[in-house]
């Protein structure tokens, strides 16, 4: 049986000035374990306002606030993509049902929308998996407009797309205005 051991040390000021960003370093005692680093604060206003990772890094809640939001709506949106083209995802790739794996996902990645390799790609054909479920469409607009076009729902797809472009714009206006800072990994 083992035990730890935790080391705490300031590696910052906090935001606010009051209290200070800590790192917590824990070892065991034995010497096939490696160390586990964390971060924390002993100011309360300041672990109010900010989430700070395990990683080194530090957010301001407020400002992620329409950042998420965003993220949300636009996710809601992808949502109904898929709702409206998954049949027609999986009518495009009938024809490859009954060749071999790689030529289907040979065509998945000419269209850029491959998000498996070859080896998970074959489990989830066994395990009867469709089409539009392995693939990330959306990285390819102008194919689902073609298959939108294709099938004449070119206008729901429209309205559709351009909702996602003005989502996904939102989203990343709301990311850049995120306050995030870098926690060094020991005090100046």
């Amino acid at each position: 049986m083992s035990t730890s051991e935790t080391t705490e040390f300031a590696v910052m000021d906090c935001p606010c000035g009051r209290g200070k960003i800590l790192r917590y370093i824990t070892t065991q005692d034995n010497p096939w374990s490696s160390a586990h680093s964390s971060y924390g604060t002993n100011c309360g206003a300041c672990s109010d306002d900010w989430e700070i990772s395990n990683y080194g890094t530090m957010t301001n809640r407020e400002s992620e606030r329409p950042y998420k939001a965003a993220y949300r709506e636009e996710q809601d949106i992808v949502s109904l993509i898929h709702a409206a083209t998954r049949d027609l995802i999986d009518q495009y790739f009938e024809e490859f049902a009954s060749k071999p794996a790689t030529v289907e996902l040979r065509e998945m990645q000419r269209l850029g929308v491959a998000r498996l390799n070859i080896d998970q790609f074959r489990q989830a054909r066994r395990q009867g998996s469709k089409p539009s479920e392995n693939i990330h469409a959306l990285r390819n607009l102008t194919w689902l407009t073609d298959l939108a076009h294709s099938a004449g729902r070119e206008d729901e797809f429209g309205r559709l797309r351009a909702d996602y472009e003005a989502a996904a714009t939102k989203t990343k206006e709301a990311k850049n205005n995120v306050i995030s800072r870098s926690i060094p990994r020991s005090y100046p």
